[in-house]
C-alpha cells in the first residue's frame, strides 16, 4: 500500500472520513492541515497541523521535511475551486518529484475555472482528478491536460455509515413545546436558508404547496429577516390558509435534530442548492434517523448509485419540480418500502465502490512512475 499525505485546510467532517478510509484500506495516511486542528484520538493517522497562514514561505519552509518523509502520493483535498499559496507551493514540489503523484479531489466548482483561477492549472497538472459528481467531471472538459495519462474519478464526500448518531439529551422548555407542538400534525421538514421573503420565487411557492397538505416545519431561523419581511411572510401564508401550518425550528442541539427528523413524514431537499458536502451531510443525517427523503434528479448525482426512486426515496424531476411534488403530495402517504439503513447494511460495496475506484487510479498512476 502507498505513503500518501492527505492536504486538507481543515479536519471537517470529509477530510477526517477520507484519511480513515483510507487508513482502513492500509495506506500510511499522513493528514497536512491547519495548525490547532489535530484531534484528542488520531485513530493511528499521523498528524502534521503545521499552517498558521498556508502563505507561500510557509510551503516554501515545509518541504525539506515534507518530502524527507518520501510520500508516493500527495493528495490535495479541495473543498472548494481556490487554493492558498501553501497548496500551490505543495503542488508543484510534488509534481516535480519523479516519484511522487499528485492528486487533487475538487469537491464543489463554484466561480468557475477561468484563466486566472489556479486551481484551472494544479487540475491541469494533476495526475489524478477526482470530482463527487459526473457532472462536475464533465465541466474539466476543454482544459489543456498535460499528460494524456491523467486519471479521472468519481469520489464523492465519505457516507460515514460508522458514525453514532448523537446521544440523547435533556430538552429545554422551549425544544419541549416544539416537539409538542409538532407532534400534533404529522409534518415535513424542509431547511431553511432564504435570505428573504420573495413571495414570486419557486422556493417559497413549493413551502406554501407542502404547507396546504402537511405541517411544514422550517429547519434553521429568519432572525436575519427585517421585521417587514417577516410580516409579509406570515400574511402570506395566511392568504393560502397556511397560518397555523409552519414554524421555524430556530438552531437545534444533535439530538433534538434527531428526534425532529426521526418523527417526520419526509425531509425534503428537491429544489435546493448544497454542496456535496452539505448533501452528504443530510444524507447521513437522514439515514440515522430513518428518514423519508425527497430529491431532485440533480441532488441524487451525489451517491448516485444508493438512489432508487419509489423505494428508498421520492425523486422529482429538477425540469418539473412544482408539477412532481403536486403528484407526490396527492398519494395517501410518503412511505416506502425500502429502509435506506437497512438496504445500505445489505450493500455496503455502494459506499466502498468510489474507494475502490480511487485505489485503482492510485495503483494506475504508481505503475507508471516505475
Amino acid at each position: 500500500m502507498a505513503k500518501i499525505i492527505l492536504v486538507s485546510k481543515h479536519v471537517n467532517a470529509t477530510s477526517w472520513q477520507l484519511a480513515q478510509a483510507l487508513k482502513a484500506q492500509q495506506h500510511e495516511v499522513v493528514l497536512l492541515t491547519s495548525y490547532g486542528e489535530t484531534p484528542r484520538d488520531t485513530s493511528g493517522i499521523e498528524f502534521m497541523g503545521y499552517f498558521k497562514k498556508w502563505s507561500f514561505l510557509e510551503g516554501i519552509r515545509i518541504i525539506p521535511g515534507l518530502f524527507g518523509l518520501q510520500p508516493q502520493i500527495l493528495h490535495v483535498l479541495l473543498d472548494e475551486d481556490r487554493m492558498s499559496p501553501a497548496q500551490m507551493v505543495l503542488s508543484t514540489f510534488a509534481k516535480s518529484h519523479p516519484t511522487c503523484v499528485l492528486t487533487t479531489s475538487l469537491l464543489n466548482i463554484r466561480k468557475g475555472l477561468s484563466r486566472r483561477n489556479p486551481v484551472r492549472y494544479l487540475i491541469e497538472e494533476s495526475d489524478i482528478i477526482t470530482c463527487p459528481t459526473v457532472e462536475a467531471l464533465g465541466l474539466l472538459r476543454g482544459l489543456d491536460v498535460r499528460s494524456n495519462r491523467q486519471g479521472r474519478g468519481i469520489l464523492p464526500p465519505v457516507l460515514d455509515l460508522k458514525a453514532t448518531p448523537p446521544a440523547e439529551e435533556a430538552v429545554d422548555s422551549s425544544e419541549l413545546h416544539l416537539l409538542e407542538t409538532l407532534a400534533q400534525k404529522p409534518y415535513v421538514v424542509i431547511p431553511f436558508n432564504e435570505p428573504r421573503f420573495n413571495p414570486n420565487a419557486e422556493s417559497f411557492i413549493r413551502l406554501r404547496t407542502v404547507a396546504q397538505k402537511y405541517k411544514v416545519a422550517l429547519w434553521g431561523t429568519y432572525s436575519h429577516w427585517s421585521l417587514r419581511d417577516r410580516k409579509k411572510f406570515a400574511a402570506w401564508m395566511e392568504e393560502f390558509q397556511c397560518a397555523d401550518r409552519w414554524l421555524l425550528t430556530g438552531p437545534l442541539s444533535a439530538s433534538l435534530t434527531q428526534n425532529l427528523l426521526q418523527k417526520s413524514t419526509a425531509l425534503m431537499l428537491a429544489g435546493q442548492q448544497f454542496t456535496p458536502v452539505e448533501m452528504t451531510e443530510y444524507y447521513l443525517r437522514a439515514i440515522q434517523s430513518q428518514a423519508v427523503l425527497i430529491l431532485d434528479s440533480r441532488q441524487t448525482s451525489v451517491h448516485s448509485d444508493l438512489w432508487k426512486n419509489t423505494v428508498n426515496c421520492w425523486v422529482l424531476n429538477h425540469g418539473q419540480l412544482q408539477k412532481d411534488l403536486i403528484k407526490l403530495l396527492a398519494k395517501s402517504h410518503l412511505k416506502l418500502p425500502e429502509s435506506l439503513s437497512e438496504k445500505l447494511a445489505e450493500d455496503r460495496h455502494l459506499i466502498d465502490s468510489s474507494m475502490n475506484e480511487l485505489n485503482r487510479l492510485y495503483n494506475k498512476a504508481l505503475n507508471h512512475l516505475r
